[in-house]
């Protein structure tokens, strides 16, 4: 969930590039997702554009900022920021999001692939309360959560899992959210074309319990009650494709659908369609 923001880069010379497509959680996301390549530094920059679909009705634009570095042989930070709008029937909210800042490191690597393990964090950097409206609408989750994964490449294919341990709960005066844990699993193929770089992933989040929320009829006690069916299970199908406009600049253009969408939107995460156009320089 976190900072939605928005969606993200590259795999190594593959275009297998996973995006934060109807994730419940963009910082669960961000296993597998996040570059890899030993190059000593990378800056990003992207948008992105979303709706929700029924009953909420939302449209969000989003402006990613990213930047990676190469700290040590095989490990790498990289820290994403996102500025978002978010509008819907309730009015308009927009700002920045949360920071997602992940350590990744090679522990194993051969000519035909490599493992690697991340960990990392969301950061509640980005408002919950903006403009009185609910949590749907806000660019922030509120919580600061940590995340654990392990990626696995080989020739074409990315593998990875992950887990983001959420902690706490929202300030949001209307829902005070409190989000459940996710475990992440993806599975991704990327081929070139001529001089364009293709890929295919399919993206899979369970929710692994319910979230709860203010209970409506009990707000002075500061009550709350779980939320039926929201430790969902969702499946999202990812298309990339991406051509070097010179050796270190590369533009991309990302599109993504759900094959299984969640029916609660308590976060503001759902997404029904997201495309997302992007650019990055490498050192």
């Amino acid at each position: 969930m976190r900072f939605f923001s928005a969606i993200i880069p590259l795999l190594v010379l593959l275009s297998v590039r996973p995006l934060y497509a109807q994730c419940s959680d963009a910082g669960v996301c961000a296993i597998g997702g996040m570059d890899t390549e030993d190059r000593p530094l990378h800056f990003g920059l992207q948008y992105g554009f979303g709706i929700s679909g029924s009953p909420d009705d939302l449209t969000s634009h989003g402006v990613t900022l990213e930047a990676g570095a190469l700290v040590l042989p095989g490990s790498r930070v990289s820290i994403r920021l996102p500025w978002v709008a978010v509008d819907g029937p309730l009015g308009t909210a927009q700002g920045f999001g949360d920071v997602a800042i992940v350590w990744d490191q090679r522990i194993l690597g051969s000519l035909d692939g490599e493992w690697r393990v991340q960990v990392g964090g969301i950061f509640a950097t980005g408002a919950v309360n903006a403009g009185g409206l609910p949590q749907t609408y806000q660019q922030g989750l509120g919580t600061n959560d940590l995340l654990f994964g392990v990626t696995h490449t080989r020739k074409s294919w990315l593998f990875a899992m992950g887990y983001q341990l959420s902690n706490g709960r929202s300030d949001n005066a209307v829902t005070r959210l409190a989000r459940g844990d996710d475990v992440l699993a993806r599975i991704g193929y990327g081929t070139a074309v001529e001089d364009f770089d293709l890929g295919i992933e399919v993206l899979t989040i369970k929710r692994v319990s319910e979230s709860s929320v203010q209970d409506p009829d009990r707000p002075a006690e500061s009550a709350f009650v779980s939320v039926p069916d929201s430790d969902h299970l969702q499946v999202n199908l990812i298309g990339t494709v991406s051509h070097l406009l010179s050796r270190r600049v590369r533009l991309q253009l990302l599109a993504a659908l759900p094959f299984l969408q969640r029916d609660v939107n308590l976060d503001g995460r759902k997404r029904a369609l997201t495309l997302e156009l992007g650019v990055q320089y490498r050192l």
